[in-house]
């Protein structure tokens, strides 16, 4: 269906790439224009992915109720993804990316989503935030209901096998052959998580002890992870979700949790993500399909999947899909940031990686700057309206193998490209841009 809108691990591998707290978006040079921006979105609040039958192994009590079905979005989550998109309407509206008080110029505004139901109404409720009453911008996502769509989730094949046993290694590799040094480094979150799961008395399988701790193969390629440390990332994003979700104080984590105390257990969700998706094996074949439709779309507007056949290129385009997608364009390129109140590099509900494309006026060269953008926790919980004198939280991201290069924290257009080029697996891109 095509549809148009009206309207420890190591701390140092850890941290690599991470921007301070307090380095903000800087300011587009004097003389210097915005082009385009290719814009790598996750879908805002939803349901847990896991039934309540599935989450009633790990917790002593009942989990809270949800408003839709598993995994899908919630109805405030579509209020917070509008919010997003009015903020980025006022944003690239004021640096004369796109039109702010009326509708875009046909084709200019664009996004690709991934088409499953929550992907889909996160990209409505987002598109709706950008122009409610325009019929310009396009929302568009692949034809073939019957796969996956290769961006968002590439599968295996003859050249990019994902092979379960040698990404086993690989993660194993990095956290010294098993999992008993990360246990012991994150032994105070585990400890935290296990006590909110399953206060004392609850029974030697409760929480994190439900499962040993393995990588084992995943039915749709590559591996997955199970026990504590898994179990743990679980928990602690479903925690996060509840407090996003508005719910009342005593029933986010069973009101067992603060939000400092809630912060320090999304420290387990980050290594759950960075070993499983930053792990280079990993994030080749995961993110390979991604980085390249992105440098091909910064190079040529008309290359943004979903763009109209006309002369006017994309000037917005947004790729939304989920926070791996994010997290293995991160670790492809060594990027890192720090959104205030969530740990280093994590990509909340509702976050997006931005790619800018300017032009410095005189010269007419071109430059990447990389972005990061998403709502606080505070203002999820407290759906804070979005404005420039209150943005959500937004930071600067360094490229670090650009260093050398850099000019006002932009990396020259064809040293962006060589970098990106080196990171990408060319095995494992499957679509041609």
């Amino acid at each position: 269906m095509k549809f148009r809108l009206a309207a420890a691990v190591v701390a140092s591998t850890l941290m690599a790439g991470l921007a301070p707290a307090e380095a903000q978006v800087p300011p587009i040079p004097p003389g210097w224009q915005t082009e385009r921006v290719v814009m790598l979105a996750r879908h805002s609040v939803q349901a847990p992915s896991q039934s309540p039958e599935e989450l009633a192994k790990f917790a002593a009590s009942p989990w809270p109720s949800w408003p839709v079905a598993p995994g899908d979005l919630t109805p405030r989550g579509a209020d917070l993804g509008h919010q997003m998109g009015q903020f980025y309407r006022i944003l690239y509206g004021g640096r004369g990316l796109i039109e702010e008080a009326i509708c875009p110029q046909p084709g200019t505004v664009v996004l690709w989503v991934d088409f499953d139901k929550r992907t889909e109404w996160a990209a409505l409720s987002t598109l709706g935030g950008l122009y409610m009453r325009c019929l310009t911008p396009i929302l568009k996502h692949q034809a073939d209901l019957s796969k996956p769509d290769p961006l968002f989730h590439p599968q295996p094949s003859t050249s990019c096998p994902m092979d379960a046993a040698s990404n086993r290694a690989a993660i194993l590799a990095r956290i010294g052959g098993d999992f008993s040094s990360v246990q012991r480094e994150y032994a105070p979150q585990l400890s935290l998580l296990q006590s909110t799961l399953c206060p004392a008395g609850s029974g030697a399988a409760c929480g994190l002890a439900a499962e040993a701790s393995a990588i084992v193969p995943d039915p749709a390629g590559g591996v997955a992870m199970k026990g504590p440390i898994a179990i743990g990332s679980m928990a602690a994003e479903n925690f996060l979700m509840e407090s996003a979700q508005g719910m009342p104080a005593n029933e986010v984590a069973w009101g067992r949790l603060g939000s400092d105390k809630l912060r320090d257990v999304l420290k387990v969700r980050r290594l759950h993500l960075d070993l499983m998706e930053k792990t280079k094996p990993i994030a080749q074949q995961r993110g390979s399909n991604m980085l390249a439709q992105i440098v091909a779309a910064l190079q040529d507007g008309h290359k943004f999947p979903g763009g109209p056949n006309i002369a006017e290129p994309v000037r917005f385009g947004m790729l939304l899909g989920h926070d791996t997608n994010i997290v293995n364009v991160a670790g492809l390129l060594n990027l890192g940031w720090e959104i205030k109140g969530y740990q280093d590099n994590e990509a909340p509900p509702g976050s997006a990686l931005a790619f800018e494309l300017l032009r410095e006026g005189r010269s007419g060269q071109r430059y990447v700057r990389l972005a990061f953008y998403a709502q606080t926790p505070e203002q999820l919980r407290n759906m804070t309206p979005l404005t420039i004198d209150n943005p959500p939280g937004m930071v600067a991201v360094e490229l670090p193998a650009c260093s050398a290069y850099a000019h006002d924290k932009a990396c020259p257009l064809e040293r962006f490209v060589e970098i990106a080029n080196a990171a990408i697996d060319p095995a494992c891109v499957s679509i041609k841009p």
